[in-house]
């Protein structure tokens, strides 16, 4: 079997979770017994792989609405996977090949107010078209596909997600000397890795936490980049929040991990996720305390592993956190490195 994944995304970006996920499944797919023609933009960004497609430097909008299809018409795929962006509109007509993108979470349909112009006026229709042709939908946890089930009649599997192998056995790597750069000490901060927009509540996670990091004299470490959706109010909580916050902006994986590890705690407060690799990699990473909003998803992945906080009450949320009875992450918590080489093979193998 033939199999293209559009890898074109990778191109020029900041690799974020869904661009690390995009990365994993490619590698997944490697370890099939299937033909791989990853296709990407200007340049291969990751390997050597003499099936690689390369589209010529062009704009994005451009990229996927017209060469991407003409590219995957000319490599007549038996299969294409879209990890990260919806299928260019055109593949519906002419191309015999299935089509099958990966929806991460549907955010764009449930919290519409957190998506930006592009995401609600270009991608979402994008996808909701998608819904009506695509020939299945990978999807990232069963949270996810039991939501996306109300959306579309179209199959869909559930792959699951890893976290980058890099993060095996990270614990052993932490360096405290790498803390020096913010001033830090171990456990006298709180960590948070996600893209700083709406969606993550990044608003509503400063408001719960910053009577503890006034009472206890702690920071707020903060590690990813500005996204958008910084209205007054963020603003102003920025402002007076100041002297307890550090932005680190990227850093190197040497310094993420060492963050993750000297942290006390790891905290995610998203109004929705489709699965959430930064805590796994928090606690790959040594942490042992993990504070995650309470919604569906992350009782799937978390169970009894974590501190559940609600999204409705700050003076609640504060105080569960002032009782310090965060439970410990149990020795024996499996984090899902392969699970996506487990069950591509499955689908490539026996469902399509």
């Amino acid at each position: 079997m033939r199999i293209a994944i559009d890898l074109t995304s990778l191109y020029g970006r900041r690799r974020t979770g869904i661009e690390m996920y995009a990365i994993d499944l490619y590698r997944a797919l490697l370890t099939t017994s299937h033909e791989i023609i990853p296709i990407f933009h200007e340049r291969n960004e990751l390997d050597d792989n003499p099936n690689a497609f390369i589209i010529g430097l062009t704009t994005r909008l451009f990229l996927e609405n017209f060469s991407l299809s003409r590219a995957i018409r000319k490599i007549k795929p038996d299969v294409v996977l879209f990890p990260v962006f919806p299928p260019p509109i055109d593949l519906f007509v002419g191309f015999k090949g299935k089509v099958i993108p990966t929806q991460h979470d549907c955010a764009f349909l449930k919290f519409r107010g957190t998506m930006n112009f592009a995401a609600k006026y270009y991608l979402t229709p994008k996808m909701l078209w998608a819904f009506k042709w695509v020939d299945g939908l990978i999807t990232i946890s069963e949270t996810e596909k039991k939501q996306l089930a109300a959306y579309t009649k179209k199959p869909i599997y559930n792959l699951g997600e890893n976290i980058a192998i890099g993060f095996k056995g990270a614990s052993e790597k932490a360096n405290l000397s790498l803390l020096e750069k913010w001033q830090l000490q171990p456990c006298s901060y709180f960590i948070s890795v996600s893209t700083i927009e709406p969606r993550k509540n990044f608003k509503y996670l400063l408001k719960v936490i910053a009577p503890v990091l006034k009472e206890r004299n702690m920071k707020l470490v903060l590690v990813g980049r500005e996204g958008w959706g910084h209205d007054e109010e963020l603003k102003k909580l920025i402002s007076q929040m100041k002297d307890y916050l550090i932005f680190t902006n990227y850093v190197s994986d040497e310094e993420l991990i060492s963050l993750y590890h000297y942290a006390y705690a790891f905290a995610l407060l998203s109004l929705d996720e489709g699965f959430g690799r930064t805590p796994f990699e928090a606690v790959a990473c040594g942490c042992k305390r993990i504070i995650l909003s309470d919604i569906e998803i992350f009782h799937e992945t978390f169970g009894g592993n974590a501190l559940f906080l609600p999204l409705n009450d700050v003076y609640a949320a504060s105080k569960r956190i002032m009782e310090d009875n965060i439970p410990s992450v149990k020795e024996g918590f499996e984090l899902p490195f392969d699970v996506l080489e487990k069950r591509i093979k499955k689908l490539f193998n026996y469902e399509l």
